[in-house]
This record gives structure tokens, sequence and C-alpha cells, in this order.
């Protein structure tokens, strides 16, 4: 489960489409008005600065929606480096399945930022070190 300050990717897609809709909906029209009516250099800078942030946050929007459905980036977990994957966790792991991709899938469900290729070679590098039997 995640943190509470880690918020969920719904919970992100739904806070940047609101703050856009609130900077269209309450900001926009009176930035606008307020630059025609009377342009003064600071609100030509108040407009500058809600142009970007309604840019920035149509954008993220844009992204968060475009991507609801992909399997969630690595880097939002975190990766892990395998120096960083204790020897005794890959080997209960190995001795936990009957398979090595058993083993590797069981790896990277306990450490998730793990890579395929990371979880691979670790898997690999404890069978030969127990021999041909594992």
């Amino acid at each position: 489960m995640a943190e509470w300050w880690v918020p969920s990717r719904r919970v992100e897609r739904w806070w940047q489409t609101i703050v856009l809709a609130w900077l269209l909906v309450f900001f926009g029209p009176s930035t606008i008005d307020k630059v025609i009516t009377e342009p003064t250099a600071w609100n030509w800078t108040w407009f500058a600065i809600w142009l970007f942030a309604t840019v920035g946050f149509a954008y993220g929007t844009v992204q968060a929606w475009r991507t609801r459905n992909n399997p969630q980036p690595a880097c939002w977990e975190g990766t892990t480096a395998p120096s960083e994957i204790p020897a005794d966790d890959v080997r209960s792991t190995l001795a936990s399945t009957d398979d090595r991709i058993s083993a590797i899938k069981a790896l990277r469900e306990l450490h998730p930022g793990l890579g395929l290729k990371d979880a691979m070679d670790l898997i690999d590098a404890q069978r030969g070190e127990q021999g041909p039997h594992h």
C-alpha cells in the first residue's frame, strides 16, 4: 500500500484535471479581461504566469489520462540496484520455488524496483553457486 504522501496515479490524474479546470474557469476569463482592458506590466506578468501554469497542467493532464491504462513505470516506485538485494533474499527465494522463472518473479515481487534482467542475473548467479541440482 502506498504511503500517504505518495498519491496514487488516479489521485494525481484527477488532481491535475481539477486544477486545470479551475485555472481555465476561475482565473482564465478575468486574467484575459484584465490584459485586454488594462494592459499594465503587472497584468501581463500575471497573464504569463497563468498561461505557463495552464499549459503545464494541460500537458500533465493529457499525459496522465493518456497513460492511465499503462503499467506504472519503474521510476515511479524507484529502482533497486542489484547490489542492494541481500544474498539471503535471493537464496530464500530460490529455495522456495521449483524453477528459475518462478524464482525471478518471486524476487521481483519481494523487491518491486528490481529490473527483470537484474533479477535474472541474481537468480542465475545463485543457482551457479548452489550447483546443478537446483
